[in-house]
């Protein structure tokens, strides 16, 4: 193929996966007690990651950053140097502005590279939602689908990724400004978890709330039953801040009542878990259209 495909790693996608279908992956770091770490690495080992959950319990501070100017210019122009073709896919722009710096730098080196072609494509996603966009585009490529072929399929689809999710502190949504602190202490005493999820603006949002653990995560599978589409011949992920036996009972629940063709688990990276916490747990799954 002419062309590579790029995304960021809040894809959530494992090295493993990318190295096989040749997706490039761009870091995002985070910090944890003001030591910096890449989070493409770390996702790789489940100890540091189990690691970054507990430190996280036990009040450590942590803080992520973007991807700037200058590691997207090294990262394309390695690309275009080769006389490939860029299609970068990346995390939603009203929840970093990695893509605003992607988009300039693109424009920039258009100059530099005019027999080149770069593409910036604002996924409006987050985590394994646009890992399951990459993995969409990557068999598309695979069948001999041109860049531009991938690109119209990401413009027409993106929307219809479904983000699904609830936490099990609220002060991490507290600290990021999604809730307000006097709905974050009543929720904590009352045992309410909100039901959150991602609105076509690619913005993060609560939908619903719900007294109780066990039931937010039956929530959860229950709205995905009624929204999912094709579910016999779809990938549903499920990723978790270190709690696995949720993410294991919210399968179990996932197949039981969808016959959906694969549930796929996975930590969630510590650039997404960094700003819901432990105990977070996510799906996304390909739906009709996603909730205003």
């Amino acid at each position: 193929m002419s062309f590579d495909i790029i995304t960021d790693s809040a894809s959530n996608l494992p090295k493993s996966y990318a190295e096989k279908n040749n997706i490039g992956i761009i870091s995002l770091k985070y910090t944890l007690n003001d030591e910096e770490f890449d989070s493409y690495v770390e996702k790789e080992n489940d100890d540091s990651l189990k690691n970054f959950y507990q430190k996280m319990r036990e009040k450590a501070s942590t803080s992520t950053s973007n991807i700037n100017a200058a590691t997207f210019e090294a990262r394309f122009t390695e690309v275009l140097e080769k006389g490939r073709d860029i299609l970068y896919v990346s995390f939603s722009s009203n929840l970093s502005s990695s893509y605003s710096f992607a988009e300039i730098t693109a424009n920039q080196l258009k100059e530099k590279y005019p027999d080149r072609k770069i593409v910036v494509v604002d996924s409006l996603c987050v985590t394994y939602a646009l890992g399951l966009l990459i993995h969409y585009i990557v068999k598309m490529r695979d069948d001999g689908k041109s860049m531009e072929e991938l690109h119209e399929w990401l413009e027409a689809n993106k929307k219809k990724m479904i983000h699904l999710f609830t936490v099990d502190d609220l002060v991490y949504l507290k600290r990021g400004g999604r809730i307000n602190p006097a709905t974050a202490l009543v929720g904590t005493l009352l045992g309410v978890k909100p039901v959150m999820h991602v609105t076509n603006e690619g913005r993060l949002e609560k939908y619903d709330k719900v007294k109780g653990r066990k039931k937010s995560l039956s929530e959860l599978v229950d709205k995905l039953a009624a929204m999912i589409v094709n579910p016999k011949e779809q990938t549903v992920a499920v990723v978790h801040g270190d709690c696995e036996d949720d993410a294991d009972y919210v399968k179990k629940l996932i197949i039981e009542k969808t016959g959906v063709k694969e549930v796929i688990t996975d930590y969630l990276s510590p650039v997404v878990g960094a700003h819901s916490g432990p105990g977070t747990i996510a799906m996304f799954f390909m739906g009709g259209e996603r909730m205003s």
